[in-house]
C-alpha cells in the first residue's frame, strides 16, 4: 500500500475534472432552456476559462505531489457516495480523486492539450461549424468529454471510472452524430453509441467480477489499490466458466484482464468510428480528432497501464494485448497508406499508435506505452493544428488528390508539419517520438519466445516502415508537387495563419522535441553521456511505484543497439519509398496502380470459378462459380420463401411485438425492469456465493 496525502497542503485537486463539466453543464443548460443564447466571446470566455482552471489545478497538484517525499499519492474525497454494510466488510464507495504519478502524468496531458486545443478552436472558429448554436453546442460536448476524460483518469475507485468511461463514450457519441440531420452520419453515431454499451459492458462485467472476489475474501473494496492489493493474492484462483462451453476452468485474473482489453479496445473502435468515418468538407474534423486524441485515445491507453497488475500476472490476456495491438497497428497504417481522406490518415496512423501502446504494455513495457501516449499526445496535436490551416487555407478540403505545391505560401505551418509527421514517424532524431518509439522496438525485440511473440517485432519494423511512407506522402501531397487545387480556389490565397495559431503550433512542436527529456533511454544516455548519466529515463522511475511490469526476456546491450538501429532503418526506408514513388518516379505509382489492377482481375477471375474432384474417383470433376453458390446457398435461403425467412420473420415479430413494448420509453417500465434485474442479480448472488 503506497502511503497517500489526503487532501494536501492544497485541496483543489477537485477543480481539476469539475471546472470543465460545470461550463459544460452551463453551455448545455442555456442550449436546452435559455431565451437568448450566449454570445460568441461568452461562449470562448467560459471554454478558455474551464481548461484553463483545469491545467492550473493540474500543476499545483503535481507541485503539490512532487514537494511531499513523504507520499507517492493525494487524495480528495468529496462525500461518500455508496455505502453498504458494517465493519471490516462494510463496502464504501467515495465520489473521491486519486493523484499519483500515473494520474498525474495522464491528467497534466489532457488539460494541458486540451487548452491549447480550446484557444486554437477560439481562434480558428471555422473548424467547428457555421452556426453559433452548432459552436456552442460544439464548445458544450468538448468541455464535457474532457471533463470526463479527467474524472476517469482521477477516479479513485472503479465506480467513478465507470462513470468517466461511459462519458467519455456519451462524448464520442455526441460528436459522431454532430450534424445530425445527415442519415449517413447519424448511422454512424448509432454504431458508435453500439461499440461504447460494449466496452461500457466489459468494464463492468470486471468491475462486477472484482467486487464479487473481494467480497469473497471479506474485504469488499473498488477502490483502485485496494483492488491492487486484493487481486494480487487472488493469482491461480480458477474462474468456472458455464458447463455448456465445455472449456471448463480458466484463471480468474485472465478474465479480468480480458474484461479490461475488450473495454479498451471498444473504446478505441469507438473513436476510429466517430471521427476516421469523416470525410466530407462540411463536417469540423479537425475539432473532433483533435478532441479524440488527448481523450478517447489517451483514455484507452491509461486504462490498460493503470491494471498492468493484472496483465502482469495474466500471461494469456497479456499476449491477448500483444497480439492484438500489434495487428492494430500494422492494419492501421496500411489503411493510413491507402486513404486520400485527410481524416482517414491520421486517424489510420493515430489508431495504430495506440496498436504499438497495447503491444508494448502486453509485453509488459509499461514505461514505453506512457511515454508513447503522451508523446503522441503532442506531436498528433501539432500534425492536426497544421492540417487544420490548410483545410481552413483551401475552404474545407480534405481530399489529398486535391492539394499540392502549398509549403511555398505555409513557410511556418510546413515546419509544423514536419515536425509532428516525422515524430509520428519516430524518424527525427532527438524528438520523443524518435525515443518511445526506440523503447518501444527493444521491448518487442526482447519478447518472450514463441510462435505469436516472434511476430511481434518484425511486425512493429514494418509498421515503422509504414508509418513513415503515410506521413511523407502526406506531406507531399499536401505541401509540394504540382498544383492540384480546385478550380475556385488560388494558392496565391494561401498563407500562414495568424501568429496566435503559429504560437500554439510552436509550444507543441517546442514539447514534441523536449518531451524526449522525460524517457530517455538509459542506452542512449550511456552513449551520449559515457555512463555518467544512470537514471535518464525520469518517467520510468517516477511510474515504478504505480506500474506493474511482467519478466521479459532481456537484451544485452550489442542487441539494444542492433534493434534501435534496425527501427531507425526502417523508418528510414519508408520515407525514402514515398520520396522516390511520389517525387522521384511519380510513374512508377501508376505502373504500381496498373499492375494491382492486373493482378486482381486476374485472381479474380481464378477465385470466381473453382473445381471439387472426389477422391478415389479421378475423373470425377465438379465445377462450380461463387456467383452461383452465392444464389443457391445465400441468397435463396434469406428469400421470401428461403428457410432463413423464418428466422428473420420471428425476429421481426419479436421486436414488434415483445421489443418495443419493453422499450416504450415510458419511466414507469424503466423503472419496472430496472427493479426486476436488481431482484434478480440479488436472487443470483445469494444464490451463488462465493467466487
Amino acid at each position: 500500500m503506497v502511503s497517500e496525502l489526503v487532501g494536501g497542503d492544497w485541496s483543489g485537486l477537485r477543480l481539476i475534472p469539475l471546472a470543465p463539466l460545470g461550463v459544460a453543464l452551463v453551455l448545455g443548460f442555456d442550449l436546452l432552456f435559455g431565451r437568448r443564447s450566449i454570445s460568441r466571446t461568452g461562449i470562448s470566455v467560459l471554454a478558455v476559462a474551464g481548461l484553463g482552471a483545469s491545467l492550473v489545478a493540474s500543476i499545483l497538484s503535481f507541485a503539490d505531489l512532487v514537494s511531499n517525499e513523504e507520499t507517492s499519492a493525494l487524495t480528495d474525497r468529496m462525500f461518500t457516495w455508496i455505502g453498504a454494510g458494517v465493519g471490516n466488510s462494510a463496502l464504501i464507495g467515495d465520489l473521491a480523486f486519486r493523484f499519483d504519478p500515473l494520474s498525474a502524468s495522464i491528467s497534466l496531458v489532457v488539460s494541458g492539450v486540451g487548452f491549447l486545443w480550446i484557444v486554437y478552436a477560439v481562434r480558428s472558429p471555422g473548424l467547428l461549424g457555421s452556426g453559433s448554436s452548432d459552436r456552442q453546442r460544439f464548445y458544450c460536448i468538448a468541455s464535457f468529454q474532457l471533463g470526463m476524460t479527467l474524472v476517469f483518469v482521477l477516479a479513485e475507485n472503479l465506480l467513478l471510472m465507470l462513470i468517466g468511461f461511459a462519458g467519455i463514450g456519451a462524448g464520442a457519441y455526441l460528436f459522431a452524430g454532430f450534424t445530425h440531420a445527415d442519415a449517413g452520419r447519424s448511422q454512424r453515431g448509432a454504431w458508435v453509441l453500439t461499440l461504447g454499451r460494449a466496452g461500457d459492458f466489459a468494464l463492468l462485467v470486471a468491475t462486477l467480477l472484482i467486487f464479487r472476489a473481494s467480497g469473497g475474501a471479506g474485504t469488499p473494496s473498488l477502490g483502485v489499490e485496494d483492488v491492487r492489493a486484493a487481486l494480487l493474492g487472488l493469482s491461480g484462483v480458477a474462474f468456472a466458466l458455464p458447463v455448456w462451453t465445455g472449456l471448463g476452468e480458466i484463471d480468474f485474473l485472465e478474465v479480468i484482464g480480458l474484461c479490461f482489453f475488450l473495454a479498451s479496445a471498444g473504446l478505441a473502435g469507438q473513436l476510429l468510428l466517430s471521427v476516421g468515418g469523416s470525410k466530407d468538407s462540411d463536417e469540423p474534423f479537425v475539432g473532433l480528432a483533435l478532441m479524440q486524441t488527448v481523450t478517447g485515445f489517451m483514455a484507452s491507453g491509461y486504462l490498460i497501464v493503470r491494471f498492468s497488475f493484472v496483465f502482469s500476472a495474466a500471461p494469456l490476456a497479456s499476449g491477448v494485448l500483444a497480439v492484438f495491438g500489434t495487428a492494430t497497428a500494422l492494419v492501421a497504417a496500411v489503411f493510413a497508406c491507402r486513404s486520400h481522406s485527410i481524416g482517414r490518415v491520421l486517424m489510420g496512423s493515430s489508431l495504430s499508435q495506440l496498436g504499438l501502446i497495447m503491444m508494448a504494455s502486453g509485453l509488459g513495457a509499461q514505461t514505453a506505452a506512457v511515454f508513447q501516449l503522451i508523446s503522441h499526445s503532442f506531436f498528433k496535436s501539432l500534425l492536426l493544428m497544421a492540417v487544420g490551416v490548410v483545410i481552413l487555407a483551401l475552404k474545407g478540403e480534405h481530399d489529398l488528390r486535391h492539394m499540392g505545391n502549398l509549403g511555398s505560401r505555409l513557410t511556418l505551418t510546413r515546419i509544423g508539419f514536419w515536425v509532428g509527421a516525422f515524430s509520428l514517424a519516430g524518424g527525427l532524431p532527438l524528438t520523443a517520438g524518435f525515443f518511445s518509439l526506440q523503447q518501444i522496438v527493444v521491448a518487442a525485440a526482447g519478447a518472450d519466445p514463441g510462435f505469436a511473440y516472434n511476430l511481434v517485432y518484425p511486425a512493429v519494423l514494418m509498421t515503422g516502415v509504414l508509418t513513415t511512407f503515410s506521413v511523407v506522402r502526406l506531406i507531399y501531397l499536401a505541401l509540394y508537387g504540382e498544383n492540384r487545387l480546385a478550380s475556385p480556389l488560388h494558392r496565391e490565397e494561401v498563407e500562414d495563419p495568424e501568429s496566435t495559431i503559429l504560437w500554439l503550433m510552436g509550444i507543441l512542436a517546442t514539447l514534441s522535441i523536449l518531451g524526449a527529456v522525460i524517457g530517455f533511454p538509459q542506452f542512449w544516455a550511456d552513449f551520449f553521456f559515457s555512463g555518467e548519466i544512470d537514471d535518464s529515463n525520469s518517467l520510468h522511475y517516477f511510474l515504478s511505484g504505480v506500474v506493474s511490469t511482467r519478466a521479459e526476456a532481456s537484451l544485452d546491450i550489442g542487441q539494444t543497439w542492433a534493434a534501435s538501429g534496425w527501427a531507425l532503418v526502417m523508418t528510414l526506408l519508408g520515407g525514402g519509398v514515398a520520396v522516390v514513388v511520389y517525387a522521384v518516379k511519380p510513374a512508377s505509382l501508376e505502373a504500381l496502380a496498373a499492375f494491382g489492377r492486373r493482378q486482381r482481375m486476374r485472381w479474380g477471375t481464378k477465385m470466381s470459378r473453382f473445381e471439387f474432384r472426389f477422391p478415389g474417383d479421378p475423373k470425377s470433376r465438379v465445377e462450380a462459380t461463387w456467383s452461383t453458390l452465392h444464389v443457391r446457398i445465400v441468397a435463396s435461403p434469406i428469400s421470401e420463401t428461403g428457410p432463413l425467412s423464418v428466422s428473420a420473420g420471428l425476429l421481426r415479430y419479436l421486436a414488434d411485438r415483445v421489443l418495443k413494448r419493453i422499450q416504450s420509453g415510458f419511466i414507469q417500465h424503466s423503472l419496472a425492469l430496472s427493479l426486476a434485474g436488481s431482484l434478480g442479480l440479488l436472487v443470483y448472488f445469494l444464490w451463488a456465493g462465493g467466487i
